[in-house]
């Protein structure tokens, strides 16, 4: 296998490496893969790195020039599905855990992940470039927290390291347990999935696994398996799917398609866009890394064709995928009971116990299994801020905090925990019984810059990095004390599953808050609009003053800003405007926004007088039979000027007038919600709809 290295440099020969090429052909005899640090500078490691790879295969993620065709991808689906003995990741071009951790998924068995940085010593001090990532605009910072643990973890788990200047940490030997590559774990996977799928009625599938399980291989057998069938994969990116490409080609031995072929034999390729949009005629559905995309997006995937399979990666760089798994499967179990579940633990890329999957998940805390209690006593619950100190000398405190914060949120990537240590801004407060974590919250200090970038913030001139929602309240209207002042972002609340419904979130918020109010001129959080969450901010005393005019690409839902009414900061007139915009895009941008978010969005927005002639005129229609032509547009200017008139409705009617009055439906389109099937019954909802909004005017005073 390293015939090549024979022709090391005289540098590499004349050092303690000559048992390196022993190294790795014992490595590829255990079918693992290692890390290997290259320590000193920058110019000395790219050195070593092209002697020890020679004209091997191999990957270099850097941005420098020195690197032959290095490359330094803005996107991680560039460098998936391939495969190299030797991948190389410069640290000198800053260690982003998004892209290291991706890269590291193309190192093949008996291969290295090999890392260059500086000495260990000076690693403790070092603020590599990516720091500058995880600083918002006016920060500075002397240490990087991340850094100092990466270089605890180096000397606690043996790493192979090759020092420019000190002693090498390299074993004389790699022994490992003889292994032999045991695919029964696929094939009774792959068997059970066929069985089921040959059902008439089969329910969905639902297969998970950690990367290198062979989960895209099962996929590519079952398109070989029903050849005769016509099935389409679906997935984000043409890329990912190239595995099931090549298994599929190999069953039926033909020749293995390029990424710019999107059909081979029975199986093509179909984004989730496209498939929904063409609704094709297919016997199966297969949808690779489901975790990527939209809840929404799968529900609708859902009813392309009646046997879809979805397959996901539990822990990987783009996130993981065990917040998806709980929340997708929470809708499979309430729609689809008897959907199968299956889990892919073996894996088959390389042998288990793997050293490189094993350090990576250590050094990300990718293993953490969150140990919630049993029981909730609330009274015995305790709350505390936790400095970014104490997550540096508390390890198990830190894979609890991000193991929840992963449990909760399914967006959580790698690249979160160096946020959670390196970002300065970031303020952390936590809930515990019996010292067991059971909430966090996480808050992030933005504003407080000075009134020239304020201004140029405003004008939409400046962007600073880091005062996400302290731009956008100031860009609402020119307000430039959003961005002067200090202002707290709520960035995450995270709660156990079993304390969930107990008030947990909200005391944790309240401590916060208390925590915080000194610091701070006004509190606020954005999130996915969902009519349950908002609920619950608004009962915090949080108000909605922006909803987003794009929906996000992973949860498929339109972010609302929210913000504290205790503050002493202008949030009526934003509130005003928030209202004139929302309803004048409920019929078109939001229209197929759910009815109950609707009614949450608009029912606390402020109110205003009626006008005489609106309230007389509805006065005289309510007086006599009328048409839905002549009482819609009075109805409607009722409501715009008076939201909270919604919160006395029957809930039939809040629906009914959300859908048909501000969504603008027709009612064709919502026969089974709106239970409307003819011209005259909907003639008689609009006139239910007139009195109970006239009763209501005429009964109480008006506006609240």
């Amino acid at each position: 296998m390293m015939s090549a290295l024979s022709g090391w440099s005289r540098l590499m020969q004349d050092s303690k490496l000559s048992n390196l090429p022993a190294l790795l052909n014992e490595l590829k005899q255990a079918r693992h893969r290692q890390i290997l640090l290259l320590c000193g500078s920058r110019q000395w490691g790219i050195a070593q790195y092209k002697a020890i790879i020679n004209e091997n295969n191999a990957l270099a993620l850097s941005n420098d020039d020195q690197f032959e065709h290095a490359i330094w991808p803005q996107h991680l689906h560039q460098i998936l599905g391939q495969e190299f003995q030797f991948v190389c990741y410069d640290g000198y071009s800053g260690i982003v855990p998004n892209k290291l951790t991706a890269v590291a998924g193309t190192v093949q068995a008996g291969g290295l992940l090999i890392l260059l940085v500086p000495e260990l010593d000076i690693l403790k001090q070092w603020c590599d470039p990516a720091l500058e990532k995880w600083l918002s605009e006016g920060e500075t910072s002397s240490s990087s927290p991340f850094l100092l643990r990466f270089a605890k973890f180096i000397k606690q788990h043996s790493i192979w390291l090759i020092s420019e200047q000190s002693n090498n940490h390299l074993p004389k030997h790699y022994t490992a347990p003889a292994t032999y590559l045991n695919l029964a774990p696929q094939s009774n996977s792959l068997a059970s999935i066929i069985q089921w799928l040959s059902k008439k009625t089969a329910a969905p599938v639902l297969l998970s696994a950690d990367r290198g399980r062979g989960k895209s291989t099962v996929l590519g057998l079952i398109a070989a398996h029903y050849k005769k069938q016509n099935i389409v994969i679906c997935a984000q990116q043409r890329r990912a799917v190239q595995n099931s490409f090549k298994h599929l080609a190999i069953e039926l031995g033909i020749q293995e398609p390029s990424v710019q072929q999107n059909s081979l034999h029975n199986l093509t390729y179909m984004p989730p866009d496209v498939l929904l949009a063409s609704r094709p005629d297919i016997d199966i559905l297969l949808i690779d890394e489901a975790a990527a995309i939209p809840v929404p997006m799968l529900k609708q995937l859902l009813t392309c064709c009646p046997k879809v399979v979805f397959a996901s990666t539990l822990v990987g760089y783009e996130g993981n995928g065990r917040g998806y798994t709980l929340r997708f499967q929470s809708h499979l179990q309430k729609h689809y009971p008897h959907y199968l579940s299956l889990q892919l633990e073996e894996p088959i890329r390389y042998a288990n116990n793997d050293p490189l999957e094993r350090q990576l998940r250590v050094l990300f805390a990718l293993d953490s299994d969150y140990d919630a209690p049993s029981t909730i006593q609330p009274a015995s619950i305790q709350y505390q801020s936790i400095s970014r100190a104490d997550l540096l000398n508390d390890e198990t405190l830190l894979r609890q905090v991000f193991a929840l914060l992963v449990l909760a949120h399914y967006q959580t990537s790698v690249n979160d925990l160096r946020q959670l240590l390196d970002s300065p801004s970031n303020r952390l407060f936590i809930a515990t019984q019996a010292e067991l974590l059971i909430g966090v919250c996480l808050v992030n200090i933005e504003g407080n810059l000075d009134a020239t970038l304020a201004a140029q913030i405003t004008l939409g001139t400046r962007r600073p990095a880091g005062h996400m929602m302290a731009q956008q309240l100031a860009q609402l209207q020119g307000d430039t004390d959003f961005i002067t002042r200090k202002g707290a972002r709520i960035v995450r609340i995270a709660v156990a599953p079993t304390a969930q419904q107990q008030g947990v979130g909200q005391a944790l918020i309240g401590f916060t808050m208390q925590q915080l109010r000194e610091l701070v001129s006004y509190f606020g959080s954005s999130f996915g609009a969902q009519a349950k969450l908002l609920r619950f901010w608004q009962k915090l005393g949080f108000e909605a003053v922006k909803l987003g005019f794009k929906q996000d690409k992973s949860s498929g839902e339109f972010a609302v800003l929210v913000v504290h009414q205790d503050t002493p900061l202008n949030i009526s007139a934003i509130r005003t405007q928030f209202k004139s915009q929302l309803f004048f895009d409920l019929p078109t941008l939001y229209q197929d926004l759910p009815w109950q978010l609707v009614y949450e969005l608009c029912h606390s927005l402020p109110s205003g007088e009626l006008k005489t002639t609106t309230q007389s005129q509805l006065t005289y229609l309510a007086s006599k039979p009328a048409t839905q032509q002549q009482i819609a547009p009075f109805l409607y200017d009722a409501i715009m000027t008076q939201p909270n008139i919604l919160s006395a409705l029957t809930n039939i009617s809040q629906m009914r007038l959300i859908l048909l009055l501000l969504q603008r439906h027709q009612p064709k389109e919502l026969v089974s919600e709106l239970k409307i099937e003819s011209k005259k019954q909907l003639q008689l909802v609009f006139q239910q709809l007139l009195s109970e909004v006239y009763a209501e005017i005429t009964t109480k005073k008006r506006p609240n």
